[in-house]
This record gives structure tokens, C-alpha cells and sequence, in this order.
């Protein structure tokens, strides 16, 4: 499932990890500046992905989900550090082919098991559109399969810049859609944190040490992303399916960035560091609880759902990673 990664030193290591809300990319042959009007990147149809902005003034990213009146995001984009709902309203913006398009939306589901910390995972929430979505956006399903090294599409509307400098927020601030691609290498579990933590790693050829895992062949791309500020909540793709929510940057050192591994000193998406995703698949039945159109049909669509999240998380013990 997820390559080999040589974790023992590092759990020697104090892991500094924080909540982040955009894309940083490699900065070499980049082209992941989506547009209304050609939304696809590597197949994936990324008209369904919006920003959102509170109504006390936080910015995230989500997903449109297959009911066409849900949106997937992060949990701590609505919540204080405590889980209980802030805002009172969302606004949500579609990057359509003749511009962008806003929706609102006043009511908030927030997954029961999200305690306010990210790396015990969970952090999941869904808003409720107050009318359907627009009839360009694509509607997104849970991918069920185990998670895989893929590559896959990564998306989100924060703040860009590059591996060597980090995210900018004044040259490219939150607002702009950018994907790009990158894989899983390892789960929470190796670090001590939940298990429903999707990891992986922004990687540079020309920076060895950036290896941060220690894994044999790492992946890198010309359009290898990472996440950073603004990209919370923003999905990551397989098989054109949601596999992960963007949740957190992780940091390996005894305070901020270890530098080597990392290119800076700081959380800031630079060359080295991990990012973490929320497992949807994990969530998946308090999901289809939130979108089934009729609530006689949860009870079936939840006991499905169940069996085959159990099949999933079978499958995917018995590949477990080594540290």
C-alpha cells in the first residue's frame, strides 16, 4: 500500500505539526493554475472544488459532494480548537467557465468524533448549500479502495510560492485554485497519531536531505505540490475520487523545521516537510449519513458502507508499512 519508510530515527524526533489552509509547488515546470474553463489536471474534473470563506473571516478550501448540495471540508476550518461551530455562515465559490459563481451555506455538520485535534483525526465537516450547487460543478464520491502511492491530484485555493522559499501569501494570496500531484508514503500511526492520518512528503531531487521519511525512490514530479495556508479542507484525489481532506503540515525537529531535512526553518511548505490528509474513507458512513437524500435510506446505505470500510481497513493491516 504505502512504500517503505525509515521511520525509526525519526520518532526519535519531536514532531511539531500545525493546521494549514494552499498549494507550494516545486516551482520547475509548474502549470497547476486551474481555470473555469479547462479544469481538468492528470483526468480529474476540478469544477467541484471551492473556495470558502467564513463569516468570521477564515478562508478554506472543499469539495462538492455526488448529492450536489453537500461540501466536503476540514473540520477546524468551522470549529474552534474545542470542535464546537463558529460560524453562522459560509460563503462557497465555484470556479465556473464564464467566472466564478457564489453559493451560501447556513447550516454546518461536523463530524462527532472531531475533538478539536488534527492529528488525532476526524477532522471533517460538511456544509449544507441553502440551493443546488451549479450545474457545471462536479459532484465527488468517496473513494473506498485502500490508499494507494498513486500519484495523486492534490487541490486547494491557499497561497502558493516554492519548495525553496516557502508559501507566499503577499505575491500569491489565498483565492486562486491550484493542483498538482503528489502520494501517500505513510500513515499517522508511524508518528503515534491516529491511523485515519494519510501522509506524505514534498520532496526536491536537488535536496537529498528533503528525504525526510527515508524512502526508497520518493516521489517527485515537475508538478509535485505540497499544501499550505488556505488549502484546509481541499481534497486530494484517486481514480477521480476523494481519498483525503487536507488537514495539517507537520514539522520534524524539536521545535519548528529541522533544517536539513527541511529548506526553512518554519511550518511553512518548504522542501522536507510532511503534509496530512484526513482519511474520508474512515468517515465514510457519518458522510453518507450527512448527503442521502432520504433519511429511510441511511440505515442501508450506512450498513454498506460499513462492510466495506471494514474490508478496506482488513486489507490494508495485512500492508501495513514497516518503520
Amino acid at each position: 500500500m504505502f512504500r517503505s519508510a525509515g521511520l525509526c530515527g525519526l520518532l526519535l524526533l519531536l514532531c511539531f505539526a500545525s493546521p494549514v489552509s494552499a498549494i507550494v509547488t516545486t516551482g520547475s515546470g509548474y502549470t497547476g493554475v486551474v481555470s473555469g474553463a479547462s479544469p481538468f489536471l492528470n483526468g480529474v474534473n476540478l469544477s467541484g472544488v471551492v473556495e470558502l470563506i467564513t463569516n468570521t473571516g477564515i478562508g478554506c478550501s472543499g469539495s462538492l459532494l455526488s448529492d450536489g448540495f453537500s461540501i466536503l471540508t476540514a473540520g477546524h476550518c468551522v470549529t474552534d480548537s474545542y470542535g464546537a461551530a463558529l460560524p453562522s455562515s459560509v460563503s462557497v465559490t465555484f470556479l465556473g467557465p464564464s467566472g466564478a459563481v457564489s453559493e451560501t451555506a447556513t447550516s454546518i455538520s461536523v463530524d462527532p468524533l472531531w475533538n478539536g485535534t488534527s492529528t488525532q483525526g476526524n477532522d471533517l465537516a460538511i456544509l449544507h448549500l441553502s440551493q443546488a450547487a451549479p450545474a457545471f460543478a462536479t459532484g465527488y464520491s468517496i473513494f473506498m479502495g485502500a490508499p494507494t502511492t498513486a500519484p495523486d491530484v492534490i487541490a486547494g485555493y491557499g497561497y502558493s510560492g516554492t519548495g525553496s522559499s516557502g508559501a507566499d501569501s503577499v505575491d500569491y494570496p489565498f483565492g486562486t485554485l491550484r493542483a498538482g500531484a503528489n502520494e501517500y508514503a505513510t500513515t499517522g500511526s508511524s508518528f503515534g497519531w491516529s491511523s485515519n492520518l494519510l501522509i506524505g512528503q514534498f520532496y526536491d531531487v536537488n535536496t537529498l536531505s528533503s528525504n525526510a521519511l527515508g524512502i526508497a525512490n520518493p516521489y517527485s514530479s515537475l508538478d509535485e505540490v505540497d499544501i499550505a495556508p488556505g488549502d484546509s479542507g481541499g481534497p486530494t484525489f484517486y481514480d477521480g475520487q476523494i481519498v483525503g481532506v487536507h488537514d495539517l503540515g507537520i514539522c520534524l525537529g524539536a521545535v519548528t523545521c529541522a533544517t536539513p531535512p527541511s529548506a526553512g526553518a518554519a511550518n511553512n511548505s518548504y522542501f522536507g516537510e510532511l503534509y496530512g490528509d484526513t482519511d474520508a474513507a474512515a468517515s465514510a458512513v457519518w458522510i453518507a449519513s450527512q448527503v442521502a437524500p432520504e433519511p429511510a435510506s441511511y440505515g442501508l446505505l450506512g450498513m454498506g458502507l460499513a462492510l466495506m470500510a471494514a474490508f478496506r481497513y482488513r486489507r490494508s493491516a495485512a500492508r501495513k508499512p514497516r518503520g
